[in-house]
């Protein structure tokens, strides 16, 4: 009768432990888990899920190294500053500064100028209700601005009589207001916490000189935005 009591308590003794055991590794890989969801999400919501973060403004720095044109100029290259400020849902306020150089034989040009103008971001609306963006200035919009309002030009050039081994060409700077209004559309898009694509297609026509013109912009570049 003892020794089957005693079997009895050494069994049940057993299970008991087992059960904790069992226990105990079910909490550890609930825990990882979670712990493994966790990570995933975050790192979602950093690489995938940009595009649902609120911003109210962004300060942007780009390069287009190249000219879209009739022929791609890779001896055009633009370095892009701008500052984007929400009005509202769908609209913002946009200041930009526009540092274009470029290169042709014997002549090297160099335009500073500044922008200003407008976004409208047509689906934004749309999309915070269906859950697809945050309030923030990412997407397709409508763009209206007055290029280079007012430009600093530099230009250094071989004059007549120019002896190429003075190393002496001739430098010309001087400044320059325009009245150019543009209109385009654009997208623009985050592709990390600091990294945006803008790209657009714009037509502008310039009152003071008489013609039309059309542009093509493809800028890559950081940026760094704000919340209230």
């Amino acid at each position: 009768m003892k020794k089957s009591a005693f079997i009895f308590l050494m069994c049940a003794s057993s299970l008991t432990g087992a059960n904790c055991l069992a226990q105990t590794d079910t909490l550890k890989i609930e825990t990882e888990l979670q712990q493994d969801q966790d990570f995933y999400y975050r790192n979602k919501y950093r690489y995938l899920d940009v595009r649902l973060g609120d911003e109210d403004r962004l300060l942007k720095l780009g390069i287009q190294p190249f000219k879209p044109s009739d022929k791609f100029s890779f001896l055009v290259f633009t370095l892009h500053g701008a500052f984007e400020q929400k009005i509202n849902t769908s609209l913002s306020a946009v200041t930009e500064v526009n540092s274009i150089m470029t290169w042709t034989e014997g002549e090297a040009f160099h335009l500073q100028g500044l922008s200003l103008g407008g976004r409208y971001y047509f689906l934004k609306r749309r999309d915070i209700e269906q859950g697809r963006s945050g309030n923030n200035l990412q997407g397709i919009y409508g763009m209206f601005k007055m290029s280079d309002l007012l430009s600093l030009i530099t230009t250094r050039s071989g004059s007549s009589g120019y002896d190429p081994s003075s190393h002496n060409p001739h430098l010309g700077r001087y400044i320059k207001g325009s009245l150019t209004p543009e209109l385009g559309i654009g997208f623009q898009q985050r592709l990390d916490y600091h990294l945006y694509f803008d790209s657009a297609i714009a037509c502008n026509y310039s009152i003071l000189d008489n013609e039309f013109g059309f542009q093509i912009s493809l800028l890559f570049g950081v940026l760094f935005s704000y919340t209230k």
